[in-house]
């Protein structure tokens, strides 16, 4: 007897909780609108959430803003001095040095031997900072882009053909350092004079 009482309590019990469970279901998914309440608040607390990541990216992306990317096929290099009528442009790599917390900007530093390159047609760009305007002006490497070049990386004219004198260097920027794009002949095909702290 006793132990058909345990089985029918147990049973009891066991059918109770069902019901319980079955009685609390709707409340607990609630109705039609309980279900757009409570997904409209995940989908708020989501859109906060993306919305807080979202600042955070473009504050990291200000932060970073500071330091340039070198582009694909690109390098920097630091122009020594411009040779010759077939204008060689003596030039070694350059290191960049750029910490984004500090907002000063990059550096630039001159590594290793010189190399020489010459541009790949008359018709390169070559884009210089002028000092006088306080802009940057994209040139052709024939008009004026590697005449400049050769002025601001020669400001007492050393290397120009037949001892001429001093240069007018009044619109350099003086720091000698291009982004170039450079071909399997080692030919610059696009020429940037970049600005350095």
């Amino acid at each position: 007897m006793l132990s058909f009482n345990r089985s029918f309590f147990a049973t009891a019990v066991l059918v109770s909780a069902a019901l319980t469970l079955t009685a609390c279901g709707p409340k607990d998914t609630g109705s039609t609108g309980s279900k757009r309440g409570s997904s409209a608040s995940a989908g708020h607390s989501t859109k906060k959430v993306g919305k807080e990541n979202s600042k955070k990216a473009k504050k990291a992306k200000k932060t970073t803003g500071d330091c340039p990317t070198i582009g694909t096929g690109h390098k920097i290099i630091w122009v020594n001095n411009v040779e010759g009528a077939m204008n060689n442009i003596i030039a070694k790599d350059a290191r960049m040095h750029c910490d984004p917390k500090s907002r000063a900007g990059a550096s630039y530093q001159p590594i290793g031997q010189p190399n020489t390159y010459s541009v790949a047609s008359g018709a390169t760009k070559v884009t210089i900072i002028s000092k006088k305007d306080s802009r940057q002006k994209a040139l052709t490497a024939q008009s004026g882009g590697i005449a400049h070049v050769k002025t601001c990386a020669d400001p007492d004219g050393k290397s120009y053909d037949g001892g001429q004198t001093k240069a007018d260097t009044s619109d350099c920027w003086g720091q000698n350092f291009y982004d170039v794009a450079v071909d399997k002949n080692n030919k610059i095909t696009q020429m940037t004079e970049i600005y350095g702290s």
